[in-house]
């Protein structure tokens, strides 16, 4: 997530695996043919701004 720039040292320890929204919809654009991201912040999903978002979640249609 691009929002690490932004946390605590010892608050990074425990995220891995973060990703920004694009590289996030291009690891799953390899094994799927339609990708939906939507990101999340506190109790609210939408499909806005990703460098914000706590949370990143695909829905991807069609195995390629």
């Amino acid at each position: 997530l691009e929002s690490q720039a932004y946390a605590s040292s010892q608050s990074r320890i425990g995220h891995i695996n973060c990703k920004s929204g694009s590289s996030f919809k291009q690891f799953f654009e390899q094994h799927f043919r339609y990708v939906f991201v939507f990101s999340m912040n506190d109790e609210v999903v939408h499909t806005g701004f990703y460098p914000m978002a706590h949370y990143l979640f695909a829905l991807c249609c069609e195995a390629k």
